[in-house]
């Protein structure tokens, strides 16, 4: 895929080509649409172009895409595969957090020219938004991929394995293409009553400050709602994804409390193994938080590039169901 072929795919007008790793690769901000939906975020394509995709969707409220683009992309682009970096729906464009958060100078200067606030292609979004975004990436590269890998932080499983289970049944044949998700600190339990410690955790997350500041997302109850609803719908409908396709997850469970997973419980993956039916389990023991700096065991920041090529890699699996992560 060269610039040429991305424009056809996604259109003239929703492609900037960035000045990015160009020892590495081809960069564009892109915004793909489908009946589905929209959702924007970098593409990066190597000079060695044979195939291989990684979607990466982030968590809540999306910084992951950025950490990303810091600690793991060279390794991957390094091996040849192409990546793509959701940014979600109802992002602030130019506002005291979003050079962080889009890191894209040329996405916020088109924003500022256009008179954005957010970047979409809707004046308001939800959670609903958020979890059709792997949906629609799917939909658009899939069908210019032979191999899709689908790996995502915190939320972002929750949207990929949403996202997936429609994929599925749209299009059987093209899903024969993805060959695993990897779950990092994935929220992914079963809630088994409506009032569930772990969605309190995340209205209170959803109901901040810090996230308005951020996101433009809609209100926190009605974004709790979806969110429960989402996690009934991939534990009933978690036999529909095939059985070709292999799902990682890897969680903090340290041996202390500063690094064990805070807002995802590490069991919640655990739960989705059992709905599956199969999966992998791995424990990491090396992340870990500090209240006082801002930094959380959920955000893995400990988590090497070696580590994320293996999981991402199609002929690479754990040496047990269960295995763990270590200084």
């Amino acid at each position: 895929m060269n610039s040429i072929q991305l424009k056809e795919i996604v259109g003239k007008d929703k492609l900037i080509i960035l000045d990015e790793n160009k020892e590495l690769a081809n960069t564009y901000w892109v915004t793909l649409q489908t009946d589905s939906g929209a959702v924007e975020g970098k593409i990066y394509v190597p000079l060695k172009n044979i195939g291989k995709l990684v979607l990466f969707e982030p968590g809540f409220p999306g910084g992951g895409s950025t950490q990303f683009e810091e600690q793991w992309l060279k390794k991957l682009l390094q091996n040849d595969y192409t990546v793509f970096l959701a940014r979600h729906n109802g992002t602030l464009i130019n506002e005291k957090y979003s050079s962080s958060y889009l890191n894209c100078k040329e996405r916020q200067e088109l924003g500022k020219k256009l008179g954005q606030e957010i970047i979409g292609v809707k004046p308001k979004n939800s959670i609903n938004d958020w979890l059709d975004e792997p949906l629609v990436a799917l939909e658009k590269l899939t069908p210019h991929f032979s191999q899709v890998t689908l790996c995502g932080h915190s939320f972002g499983p929750l949207a990929l394995i949403h996202s997936l289970i429609r994929y599925v049944e749209k299009e059987p044949e093209m899903s024969k293409k993805i060959n695993r998700i990897v779950s990092l600190s994935g929220s992914l339990g079963m809630y088994r009553t409506d009032d569930h410690p772990f969605l309190k955790i995340w209205y209170d997350h959803l109901n901040t400050e810090w996230a308005r500041e951020r996101v433009q997302i809609g209100d926190a109850k009605a974004n709790t709602d979806i969110f429960y609803e989402a996690h009934l719908d991939i534990h009933k409908n978690a036999s529909k994804i095939p059985n070709h396709i292999e799902f990682i997850a890897v969680v903090p469970w340290g041996d202390t409390q500063i690094s064990t997973d805070e807002i995802v419980h590490p069991i919640e993956s655990l739960d989705f193994v059992s709905s599956l039916g199969r999966g992998y389990l791995i424990l990491d023991k090396k992340e870990w938080g500090d209240k006082e700096n801002g930094r959380m065991a959920h955000d893995m920041e400990a988590l090497t590039s070696d580590d994320l090529l293996n999981f991402v890699s199609k002929d690479w699996l754990p040496k047990s169901q269960i295995s763990i992560i270590k200084q």
